[in-house]
Order: C-alpha cells, then structure tokens, then sequence
C-alpha cells in the first residue's frame, strides 16, 4: 500500500488532479485512479518517469513513506541552508571591513562597544529588578532552599540574558551595516548604457566594481555616523536633564545670598563686619550668577561669553577676598561676655533632703559645689529669660531640665541683634547652676553619682551579653535546621537513587 499512498501524497502535495497527473504520464485517469486506491500498479516505465518527475527515488516511491522522505530532505536542507548562511555572513562582514577605511573601521568598533554597554546595563538592570523581587518572595524560605532556588534562577537568567543579549547585538550588526552594505552593492550594480561598446562596458563596469567596494552605506545619505550620533545625542541630553537639576541647586542658593543681603542691613552698627559681609555676599552672588549663566548656556547649547565670564568670577573672588580682610578686623572690636549678670536674669531654686544615695544627673557638664553648715542639699539655676529652668528629684536623683521659651523667641533674636550692632557677644544659652551643700554631702554625691555610672555601665554589659547569648542560641538553631534540611536531602537524594536502580533493573528484565 506504500506505493498507492506515495502517489496519492504526491500529487496532492504538488496541487494536481488525477487528469493532469494522468496528462503528464500519458494515462488515463482511470488507470491513476486504480493506482491510488491500490487496484492495479503502474508499469515499470510509468514509476520511473514518476521517479524523475518528482525526484524520488524508485526504493522511497515503493518502500518508504514520502512524507518523512520529505520532512528528512527539508531538514538536510535546512541545515545546509543554515550553514551557507552563516558562511556567507562571515564573508560578507570581511568583505564590507576589508572595504573601509580606517576611520570607518573605527567608527564601526566604537558603535559596537557602546551597543554592548547599553545592551548589558539594561540587562544588569533588569537582572538588578528580578533579583529584588526574587529576595522579597523567597525570604521566608528556609537559608539551604532560597540560596538554592536563588542559585539556580540567577543561573538561568545569566544564560537567558547572554543569548538574548548576544542575539540583539548581532541583530542591530546586521541592521546598521551589512543589509546596508548589500543596498550599495546593489545600486552600484544597475545596468550600463547597452548602446555603448562593449570593451569600454567592460572597463567601465570594473572600474564601478573597485568603487563600489569602498563604499559602506550607512543611511540614505551615506552618513556613516549617523546611529552613533543619535546615541551621542540621548547621552547628550541626560548630561543636560542631570545639569539643570544641578542648576536648580544654584538657583535655591541664589535665592539664599540675596536674602543674606537685604538681612545683613540689620548689622549696620557691626562698622567693618557689615561692609566686610556686605562685599562677600556680593562676591558670591556674581559667582553664583556666573555659574547658572554656564549652566544655562549648556543647555541651551548657546555659546559662552568666556571674556565676560573670567572678569566676573575674577571681580566675585576679590569681593570675597575683600570680605574676608574686613571681618577680620571688624571682629578685633567685639568682646564676650561669659556669665554676665544680664545674662542671668532668673532662677529657679529647688531643695530637698540629704539621702543615703543621692545624686545630681549632670545633663550639664558645668555644677558649682558650693560647702554649707546645712544639713539638706540647695540647687539653684540661674538663666536668661528666654529660657525656662525645671528642677525635679526621682529615684534619689535630682535632675534639671533646660529649654526655651517659644514664646520670647522674637524678643531674644532682637536682643541678639542689638548686642552684636553695640559689638557685644553674651552668653544666653548655658546655665549657671550652683549646688549648697555641706562638705561630707557633697563627696557622698559625687560617690553616689559615680556608683550610679558604672551600675549603669554593668547594666548595659549584662543586656549586651544577654543579647550575644540570644544570637548564640538562635545561631545554634539555625545551624540545627540546616543539618536537618541536609540530612533530609540526603535521604531524599538516596531514594531517588535507590528508585533510579529499581527502575533500570526493570528496564534490563
């Protein structure tokens, strides 16, 4: 029944009827017709003239399937195809490099480098955004299973991404050169004037072979650097967005000098300091200017005005310099008033009685002891009015508490200002604070206050070492479930060796 199905395969697969095949080995229908169902076989003749009309040979037409015949040439076919292909491209990329010049084989190098460097930062990107995402659902996993199933997937992404990226690449090579060093080969190749001689055809067409050949088209224009001008411009422009954000930064700090000068007019009184202040905060607003005009320029690919630009700069360092000279000297005028008298405006008074471990909390470094006849124990804060003063004893501690007055704010930035116009520095912030005890209490304070540090020091030992044994312990159960998770492998891997030996017994039975 081979060769009845063979014929039947062959003819439809070649789109003929029983009629034309019949036409084409001199029959009639109905002897193709017999054929086919199998009723009578043609004469020798007939299946070799068969043979040849439809390039079989005599064993495949009787034995063999036709189809699988046929699946098995395309596939040679295939394979052969492929690897004339690949060949041909070989020979077509020496030829087009062997065309250029070496400004054009440099061009082509440059391009294919920043092609790769695109190619693998958006893959490590990407690689970057899966591996974030991978750790966020497989980090309730067991340690020995999310570094496995971390392993394996990073693996197959690194294979994954090499043969996409190597495909892309290829792909664009291809694109940008060859396809348009064929489109030269083929212009360059059109037909010649047939009324001309044919000696001087003949010389004519290779002297347009050999300039042909050095030609690599790259656009329509013939621009070689097109693509690598257009990435040129993408960067370009990233450099830009990434200037003006830098732009917006001087911008805001513009903003900040010309509000330092209109503010510095509150210091008139300081003589020299003002005009000192006055020229740097000049000097730094023209640099400032000079900066965002650069800026400005950058992006707007406008032309610097260089000459303008130097003067400026040049005249904001010397108003800086200036600047610095004149406070200098206006600064020999002022005075520092520590403690003064006016600075201590109010006080608050606390006492309490002498206990066998009382102590002061020193929030503030700097406590007066100061020895009594008395037998109880006097804290006094002195401190300016802006502020407010607190003071509270808890667990036989005394502590003192420091802060100011919101809502004399304004009046202390005014008085500030008055006294540095008169060149007058006071202190406003730190404390007086003054302890009135007698001598015996006073030692047995300090003792109790030291006790009380290294109680606390001992404290904080104890927690810290509670927490490297909490670690420990949590060290050792980790350590614990992966020998439990290893043993588990084993015997899994065991099992599955064990079944892979039962199953080739059976296969040898």
């Amino acid at each position: 029944m081979k060769l009845s199905e063979n014929l039947r395969r062959i003819r439809k697969e070649n789109h003929l009827s029983q009629e034309q095949l019949a036409e084409k080995l001199g029959v009639s229908r109905q002897a193709v017709s017999k054929w086919e169902s199998g009723q009578s076989y043609p004469e020798m003749d007939k299946v070799l003239l068969i043979c040849k009309l439809f390039d079989y040979k005599m064993d495949e037409l009787m034995n063999e399937n036709v189809k699988e015949v046929e699946e098995i040439r395309q596939s040679k076919n295939n394979i052969n195809q492929y690897i004339d292909e690949f060949f041909d491209k070989v020979t077509k990329i020496v030829s087009m490099l062997s065309s250029m010049n070496w400004r054009q084989r440099l061009g082509c190098l440059m391009e294919q480098i920043m092609v790769g460097i695109v190619l693998s930062c958006i893959l490590a990107i990407l690689g970057g955004i899966g591996h974030s995402i991978l750790i966020g659902v497989i980090h309730n996993f067991p340690v020995g299973v999310s570094s496995f199933i971390e392993n394996i997937l990073g693996s197959i992404y690194l294979i994954l991404a090499f043969v996409v990226g190597i495909t892309v690449f290829l792909h664009i090579f291809k694109i940008r050169y060859l396809d348009y060093y064929e489109i030269v080969k083929e212009e360059k190749t059109e037909d010649a004037d047939v009324s001309e001689e044919p000696e001087k055809l003949e010389i004519e067409k290779v002297l347009l072979e050999k300039k042909k050949e050095k030609i690599v088209i790259r656009d329509p224009q013939h621009s070689q650097s097109r693509f690598l001008t257009e990435m040129m411009k993408v960067i370009l422009w990233g450099i830009k967005f990434v200037a003006f954000w830098f732009a917006c930064i001087f911008a805001f700090s513009l903003i900040g000098f010309v509000m330092l000068f209109i503010l510095s007019f509150l210091f008139v009184g300081t003589g020299q300091v003002f005009w000192g202040s006055l020229c740097g905060i000049l000097g730094a607003i023209v640099i400032n200017v000079v900066i965002l005009e650069l800026f400005y320029d950058f992006i707007a690919s406008r032309k610097p005005k260089k000459s303008r630009m130097a003067i400026s700069v040049l005249a904001g360092l010397v108003l800086i310099g200036c600047s610095i000279g004149m406070i200098l000297i206006g600064l020999t005028g002022f005075h520092y008033e520590e403690n003064a008298e006016v600075s201590y405006e109010k006080e608050a008074v606390f006492e309490t009685a002498m206990t066998e471990n009382l102590s002061i909390n020193r929030w503030f470094r700097e406590v007066e002891f100061v020895e009594t006849d008395s037998a109880d124990v006097r804290v006094v804060v002195k401190h300016s009015k802006y502020y407010v003063a607190d003071i509270s004893e808890e667990n036989e501690t005394i502590f003192i508490h420091y802060w100011q007055d919101e809502s004399k704010i304004m009046d202390a930035i005014r008085e500030n200002i008055e006294d540095i116009n008169h060149r007058v520095i006071k202190n406003y912030y730190v404390p007086s604070i003054c302890v009135y005890a007698s001598k015996e209490n006073i030692e047995k304070m300090i003792q109790n206050e030291r006790n009380k540090k290294e109680q606390e020091e001992q404290m904080e030992s104890i927690k810290l070492q509670e927490a490297m044994n909490e670690m420990e312990i949590q060290l050792l159960e980790l350590e614990q479930e992966i020998d439990e998770k290893d043993l588990q492998i084993e015997t899994l891997t065991e099992q599955v060796e064990q079944f892979e030996q039962e199953r080739m017994l059976e296969r040898e039975m």
